[in-house]
């Protein structure tokens, strides 16, 4: 004949020949296949085969059984001549569906000891945390994607003895990307600590509590409690305020024997079973079971659910010199690391232009994570007609958030004006603007989705066509007077500045002529040593106005620190005193810490820059 295994079946089918009150059993198999107060037998489960009963309440009888079985070949035959199917072959052998749907089993928590202990040596040579590593890394990446995880581990942590508990995932929907970084962290723990059972359960209960939806608990351990708490009673109570369908489920890897009936008794508490694994072999196949459990409580796969942003696709400029004219609505478009997108819009005297930011930040991943460097600034910056900055605001989005991240920019004119909007997305940085690095280093993160929309409320006191557009001039910059790259009034020219460069342009002005100037550079990207702090990491550009003797008349500074994405600005006013040619120089110089020449870092490129020129009002007409 078969044997079957664990303990406490054994204990169970020697009651029975002992207490006439369960004898009943093997003449009424109908009547056991309605008990769940005691183990399944081989003879039970032909009986019940014999007697037609159908595969569905048989399959239900052994659910609730902790038996399993392993059948002889003539087994086999005697079970299948009776009708048995190879799905219940299957149960028999440990291969179990529940009977009730658990399709409905999203919610998932799995904790990992730390403790001490857990540096002891297996049978196989290794120690038990080193296999516990692997198994459960391996048990967490067959979590199928969408199933909601948390993962916590205790006694990771000596100097926090009994405090020694992590939620090292918050309770949220799983994919690759999450596995990869669970599986990492493992790779780090030590085993050094206490064993805090109890408030680990109380923990794990609290993140399954956050859903209300039906769920499963995995505790891996080598022993029982060792912080004074009440682990069953724990167990119990998560069973009792939790919807703990899938039960509280306790692998004990090679327990003490006077701590093995206390361990099993949490998992009775939490309507769970017990599994006993001896060595690293037993502990890989008991986790392997489970792994076939969790794919079967997966609920049945459906479409992804994406997030639709609204608006239509638009155009954008890259720069000033070929921001589009746009009316008010929703403008949908991407933006990779460093990216901005620039529009123009017609805004009316007194009015508000109200800019509104919705963004689906793109998932990565990053370099040491532990130095919150998975940050990305996403930027809503307004310019009046002059270049000049009048309103920007910003989010900094940390993780992979799913849900959409929402701002805005408000301005009211005080003329009617041709207004810039940017929407920009930095790169990835640590709250203080240092520069952080995707992994791996080639990964190739997707743009990020947008919808840019744009509004004007307030009374119009004005009609017609508005401003018109600058015209855009394609004069090259020149490297010095000679060269310089002509200008016409007035007009907007886009280059480019590298650092330590300077750009000389030149236009015809007619003494006793305002005029205004205006610069727009965005800084390249690129890194510096010993960046702590962002004024570590700076640019300063220079806005030079020269005579017709090419002597400077007029200087302009602004500094620009860390790698904002968005262009920043100067202006100058200036009357000539006599009429002919007048220069403008853009100089970008690094004031900042060494460029760090690193390999992998980015080394910085041209930035961009524009140069307006327009004839402004005299003085007392302003």
């Amino acid at each position: 004949m078969g044997t079957f295994t664990r303990t406490c079946a054994s204990i169970a089918l020697t009651l029975l020949v002992f207490m006439p009150g369960l004898s009943y059993a093997q003449d009424d198999p109908s009547r056991a296949a309605r008990s769940d107060s005691r183990p399944i037998t081989y003879q039970d489960v032909l009986k019940l085969l014999e007697n037609k009963t159908s595969e569905q309440k048989i399959l239900e009888r052994l659910e609730q059984s902790p038996t399993i079985f392993t059948l002889d070949a003539p087994q086999v035959d005697e079970l299948k001549k009776a009708g048995a199917s190879e799905k219940l072959l299957q149960a028999l052998a440990g291969k179990r569906i529940a009977a009730k749907s658990s399709h409905d089993i999203t919610d998932f928590a799995i904790i990992l000891d730390c403790s001490g202990s857990m540096i002891d040596k297996t049978r196989e040579g290794s120690t038990k945390m080193e296999v516990a590593k692997r198994v459960v890394a391996d048990l967490i990446a067959k979590v199928p994607n969408g199933r909601r995880l948390t993962f916590l581990v205790y006694g990771h942590d000596a100097k926090l003895e009994c405090k020694a508990i992590k939620v090292v995932r918050p309770l949220s929907e799983i994919d690759d990307a999450g596995k990869a970084e669970l599986k990492d962290f493992i790779k780090t723990l030590q085993p050094v600590g206490h064993t805090p059972i109890a408030r680990s359960l109380q923990i794990a209960g609290q993140e399954l509590a956050k859903n209300k939806a039906a769920c499963g608990l995995i505790l891996i351990t080598d022993g029982m409690e060792t912080c004074h708490g009440d682990p069953s009673a724990e167990a119990a109570r998560l069973s009792r305020e939790l919807n703990l369908a899938f039960g509280l489920h306790i692998i004990g890897f090679d327990v003490d024997p006077k701590e093995l009936e206390a361990v099993k008794e949490i998992a009775r508490a939490g309507k769970g079973k017990y599994y006993d694994a001896r060595s690293a072999k037993g502990l890989t196949e008991v986790l392997k079971g489970l792994e076939e459990k969790l794919v079967e409580a997966a609920p049945p796969p459906r479409q992804d659910r994406k997030v639709v942003l609204e608006g239509k696709k638009a155009s954008p400029g890259t720069f000033f010199h070929d921001a589009p004219r746009i009316e008010p609505g929703d403008l949908q478009g991407h933006l990779s690391f460093m990216g901005a997108h620039y529009y123009q819009i017609l805004v009316r005297k007194g009015q508000e232009l109200r800019a509104i930011g919705k963004v689906q930040k793109a998932p990565y991943r990053v370099h040491n994570p532990q130095d919150k460097n998975d940050i990305q600034t996403f930027s809503i910056s307004i310019y009046d007609h002059d270049l000049v900055m009048v309103a920007r605001e910003k989010i900094d989005v940390p993780g992979n958030p799913n849900q959409l991240q929402t701002w805005k920019a408000l301005w009211q004119a005080p003329e009617d004006t041709l207004a810039y909007v940017a929407v920009a997305a930095s790169d990835t940085h640590n709250p203080k603007g240092k520069h952080g690095f995707v992994y791996p280093e080639n990964a190739q993160v997707a743009p990020s989705a947008y919808t840019l929309t744009l509004k004007l409320a307030g009374d119009v006191s004005s009609a017609g066509e508005g401003p018109a557009s600058l015209p855009r001039l394609k004069a090259a910059a020149g490297n010095g007077f000679g060269q310089a790259g002509e200008l016409t009034i007035p007009g907007l020219a886009n280059s480019d500045i590298k650092l330590q460069e300077v750009s000389f342009f030149k236009a015809k002005v007619n003494k006793g002529d305002p005029l205004r100037v205006s610069v727009a550079a965005q800084k390249p990207l690129y890194c510096v040593e010993n960046d702590f702090f962002p004024e570590n990491n700076k640019a300063t550009y220079t806005l030079t106005v020269y005579d017709d003797d090419q002597v400077e008349v007029s200087r302009k500074v602004f500094n620009i620190t860390a790698n904002p994405p968005d262009a920043q600005t100067a202006t100058i006013d200036w009357t000539p005193a006599l009429s002919g040619v007048a220069y403008f120089t853009i100089s970008c110089e690094n004031t900042g810490n060494k460029v760090y020449a690193g390999k992998g870092y980015p080394q910085p490129g041209p930035g961009r820059a524009a140069v307006q020129i327009i004839k402004a009002l005299p003085a007392e007409a302003r």
